[in-house]
């Protein structure tokens, strides 16, 4: 367990994207304790903003080389049961904020974020990063060291997992998604604090013509909110050209590894 939380004081850049998923741990039948299994890498708030007049978002998969329609809910976007639902909470906490604070960027009232509450953006930005880079599990239980553990029933598992508490089953093996999920926040965190130190501040930029994609992977300090609207590492406010739009949008493109959505991609200067 040690040497799996000391990999969160590795440098961001060494981050891969995990490869593959061993097949998911099942709850009990019918899910009682409502355990989130579906669990999304961007927001689906946010994800609904790019919806067509259907709420459809225009999808293009990289894997399969094809443009689909999806629903905000659609599988593509989500991580299976990759982290416990004690993180799941944590990280709604953090994501409800970032929608208090863009709400009246979203709904034209305010074209600026507060420099007062940037940390906010940190984190959800934070947040983002983080989570498709550990949206895959290799393995569904850790082995620890000395045998500890509890003999447990699912009832109690899926109780104790539910009220926030991290468990370790009879014979020390522990369940990979509490693990990553503890790896997750402690990089989140720390992420943030980085940002808050590299980025003056939040900028909220807006396309003159065109719209901007979202990539599965970020990685270059840009937060899209809407079609036309995105938040970035500037010291000012404004709009861009579609030249702009462009070198964004392809430098968003280029750091996808799976997936990257828009409302219409065909707007997006590509």
């Amino acid at each position: 367990m040690g040497a799996m939380l000391a990999k969160a004081s590795e440098p961001v850049e060494m981050l891969p994207v995990k490869p593959g998923q061993q097949k998911t741990e099942k709850t009990r039948p019918g899910n009682p304790n409502c355990l989130t299994l579906r669990q999304h890498v961007f927001p689906t708030k946010s994800i609904s903003r790019f919806g067509n007049q259907n709420g459809l978002i225009s999808v293009h998969d990289l894997v399969r080389n094809r443009i689909f329609n999806a629903k905000p809910t659609n599988v593509i976007f989500c991580a299976d049961r990759a982290w416990d639902q004690r993180t799941e909470r944590e990280m709604k906490t953090i994501e409800d904020k970032f929608q208090c604070l863009i709400a009246p960027v979203v709904a034209g009232l305010s074209k600026t974020i507060p420099q007062e509450q940037r940390e906010i953006v940190d984190q959800m930005y934070a947040l983002w990063f983080m989570r498709p880079r550990y949206r895959e599990l290799t393995q569904q239980e850790i082995q620890l060291h000395g045998g500890v553990g509890s003999t447990l029933t699912k009832d109690q598992e899926e109780n104790l997992e539910t009220n926030g508490y991290l468990f370790v089953r009879e014979g020390g093996a522990m369940p990979a998604r509490q693990l990553n999920g503890l790896q997750i926040m402690l990089r989140i965190h720390a992420y943030a604090r980085d940002l808050e130190k590299s980025i003056t501040r939040w900028g909220v930029i807006e396309a003159q013509a065109g719209e901007f994609i979202v990539p599965d992977v970020p990685f270059h300090a840009i937060l899209p909110i809407t079609p036309r609207l995105a938040l970035v590492n500037l010291e000012q406010d404004g709009q861009i050209t579609e030249q702009n739009l462009s070198q964004i949008n392809q430098a968003m493109k280029a750091s996808s590894q799976s997936y990257f959505f828009a409302r219409d991609l065909s707007k997006c200067l590509l």
